[in-house]
């Protein structure tokens, strides 16, 4: 398996790619299965080859010819979704918190205007890890 270079973040278009390919059957697909996933107005073909070719390099997607389809390339995530979630979250802890969890949580807190209830399942969720 390929490892990913030490771009640790994706462009938001980057992940909109990515999640269609994490949200495909058979773990992957072409470039016209990722064009099929988007709202109209579609992208253009070539631009959405050229994300997918950046997402290789960068070393988050395969990309493989398969037998009996000509010049057709089959994308793959070499990372899954969860592994990604960590590695931003971690990014964003380091960055914008110096690291500490405390912080991040607080900010979370203080910023998005968390339920009561909300509150309590996460003091629970603290209270079994």
């Amino acid at each position: 398996m390929k490892r990913i270079k030490d771009t640790k973040t994706l462009t938001k278009a980057e992940m909109e790619i990515m999640n269609y390919l994490w949200d495909m059957e058979g773990g992957g697909g072409t470039v016209r299965d990722v064009l099929a996933c988007y709202p109209e107005p579609h992208p253009a073909y070539t631009t959405t080859a050229t994300f997918l070719k950046i997402l290789t390099q960068k070393g988050f997607v395969d990309a493989e010819k398969r037998d009996g389809e000509g010049k057709t390339f089959f994308f793959r995530p070499l990372i899954s979704r969860d592994e990604y979630r960590k590695r931003a979250m971690e990014e964003v802890k380091e960055s914008f918190f110096g690291g500490s969890v405390k912080s991040l949580v607080s900010f979370f807190v203080q910023e998005e205007k968390i339920s009561e209830e909300d509150l309590k399942e996460l003091l629970e969720l603290t209270r079994k890890h």
